[in-house]
């Protein structure tokens, strides 16, 4: 006779279905090498070990602290117990019930204190530490009870008052992003098209080559100041992010105040481009954008700018361009940085990828296939705000079957671009691991030695106070180098919102802004000026109408060398 069949526990399909849907979640959450990752917690457990007093006082704190959460959640309990207390009152609230209660604060505990006990160890470098404390906090935020049915009672709520619809919907939305990448969606993409409601300011490509587009934009104004103004952007992601809405559109803004606009619209490299180099994003991408907009616009200069790794490689071919044996030196008048490391030494969260193990582990992957994939990258960037850019939609999406909102920030950054093999390399190893670029004539590239020193031209600066890709405190270290004078802008906001910060009324943001010098620390430098309500765009256009030149005619859209080939935003932006 066949054994009786054990009752099953209704639970426990449901808890394992949200459980692999973390797990699988998790899984992709170490794109550049899941066993990197884990070295720095290794080299802090053993740094307890070696410690045997350390780690009998980290327990006995833990256990203090667990003691006392008990303690404080059983009073409560009793006191919600007793209808004679003033605290008699029976909670009606699923998450006030003291099942959810200590859950919540069992984590919450746990968590505060696994961060002290880190940050704490003996041992071990800081650098040891911020990257085990950065992977911990990845690990934690996985785990935090809001990403499971039942431990999240407002899942439960709506679970209850939906008749179940709301997990059927979950559902369907993880089935689809599975057949995607695996990681819950961000944004509704259905509400925007590059060319459309995006990336619409009227413009020509007037320029093509294997890499680039060039975008010259249309005037909006009778007169124009006579040095045009040249964008590099980063090529992680499309140039777009500059002209988003026409409301919110960085490039629009330049447009619309008398300025005549290039910017570099980037290739989505592929297989067969694995062996372009950084020598050639600095020949094809600036360099020709620089002189194509210098013959078009019949100016001896230009004002420069570069984002983020569009701004690292500015630097560097300002720095080629001011090398003396270089024919086209004095081309650039002056420039304008925005979120952009040139020092990094202390780069941030980012960082926490970057070690020999995890390049190896990255090189291999990328020698198979000729490129870093666009979404790799845009898990590691999602990542270093992981409670917000993941496990908050995970929870939306599949615990409440909601659909993600249509933001169109959020729509570029999902819009992710590739990495070639050799210039992505070169990049990580040589700026970001052996830090060269401020290491004078270290590094070449274009034929020419590269030493910040040599950069004379006075910089605009722009950072923003809660950026996690570029902190501001590293990017202030350019001060540093360069040798010309320099105007330090600190936004208040991210790496994102901190640039993409048009005029408002009322302000949403603030800044500050001063000269600087190598003199100062950051801190020393913000502390002797004033927060300003506000755009920073502002206070930019202002120091540009000193240096961009009187008003002309607008010039043509391209000229008899660069030709107009098609009508802004391209081909290249399009590319998947």
């Amino acid at each position: 006779m066949s054994k009786k069949k054990e009752k099953e526990n209704p639970q426990e399909p449901l808890q394992d279905f949200f459980s692999q849907m973390v797990s699988q979640t998790s899984s992709m959450l170490s794109p550049m090498d899941p066993l990197g990752a884990m070295k720095p917690l290794q080299q802090v457990a053993e740094a307890w070990t070696k410690n045997p007093q350390q780690f009998a006082d980290a327990m006995q704190t833990w256990t203090e602290q667990i003691g006392d959460m008990n303690t404080r959640i059983w009073q409560e309990f009793l006191d919600s117990q007793n209808e004679d207390s003033p605290k008699g009152k029976q909670p009606t609230d699923l998450a006030d019930l003291p099942y959810f209660t200590w859950i919540r604060e069992y984590f919450r505990t746990y968590s505060s204190w696994m961060e002290q006990q880190i940050h704490e160890t003996s041992g071990v470098s800081e650098k040891v530490k911020e990257d085990a404390s950065f992977w911990s906090k990845q690990m934690l935020s996985a785990l935090s009870p809001k990403n499971y049915f039942w431990t999240n009672p407002e899942a439960i709520n709506a679970f209850i008052e939906s008749k179940g619809e709301s997990l059927h919907k979950g559902l369907q939305n993880w089935l689809k992003d599975q057949q995607r990448d695996g990681m819950p969606e961000m944004v509704d993409k259905t509400q925007f098209q590059v060319g459309g409601n995006l990336a619409n300011t009227p413009g020509k490509i007037i320029y093509r080559n294997e890499l680039i587009e060039l975008i010259q934009y249309e005037p909006m104004t009778e007169e124009v100041h006579e040095i045009p103004i040249v964008i590099t952007p980063p090529w992680i992601n499309k140039y777009y992010i500059l002209d988003l809405k026409p409301q919110k559109s960085f490039i629009r803004n330049l447009v619309s105040q008398g300025y005549t606009v290039f910017v570099i619209s980037w290739k989505n490299p592929t297989r067969e481009m694995r062996g372009t180099s950084m020598d050639d994003y600095l020949r094809l991408g600036p360099m020709k954008a620089i002189e194509a907009a210098k013959t078009i616009a019949k100016s001896k200069k230009v004002h420069a700018v570069g984002y983020c790794i569009g701004g690292t490689l500015l630097a560097s071919a300002m720095a080629s361009l001011n090398h003396p044996d270089n024919p086209q030196g004095g081309t650039v008048k002056d420039w304008t940085l925005l979120t952009t490391l040139v020092e990094f030494e202390r780069p941030g969260e980012l960082g926490s990828f970057i070690n020999e193990e995890s390049l190896e582990y990255l090189e291999d992957q990328m020698s198979k296939q000729g490129y870093l994939e666009g979404a790799q990258m845009g898990n590691t960037m999602r990542m270093l705000r992981a409670d917000g850019l993941i496990w908050h939609y995970f929870v939306n999406n599949y615990l409440f079957g909601k659909q993600p909102p249509p933001v169109d920030l959020l729509f570029w950054n999902d819009d992710a671009t590739r990495m070639p093999e050799k210039m992505h390399s070169f990049y990580l190893r040589e700026y970001y691991l052996k830090n060269r670029l401020c290491k004078p004539d270290e590094l070449e590239l274009a034929g020419y030695p590269i030493d910040l020193r040599r950069i004379k031209q006075p910089l605009y600066c722009v950072s923003a106070e809660e950026d996690h890709i570029t902190p501001w405190t590293q990017v202030f270290q350019i001060n540093r180098f360069v040798k010309g004078p320099v105007r330090f802008v600190l936004s208040t906001s991210g790496h994102i919102a901190g640039v993409v910060n048009p005029p408002v009324d009322p302000p949403k943001r603030s800044f500050w802004a001063g000269d600087s010098d190598g003199s100062q620390g950051p801190e020393t430098w913000q502390e002797g000026l004033e927060q300003r309500p506000g755009s920073w765009w502002d206070d930019w256009s202002g120091w540009l109408n000193e240096r961009c030149g009187k008003m002309i005619p607008p010039p043509k859209m391209g000229s008899s060398k660069y030709k107009p080939v098609e009508d802004a935003p391209g081909t290249y932006v399009l590319e998947t």
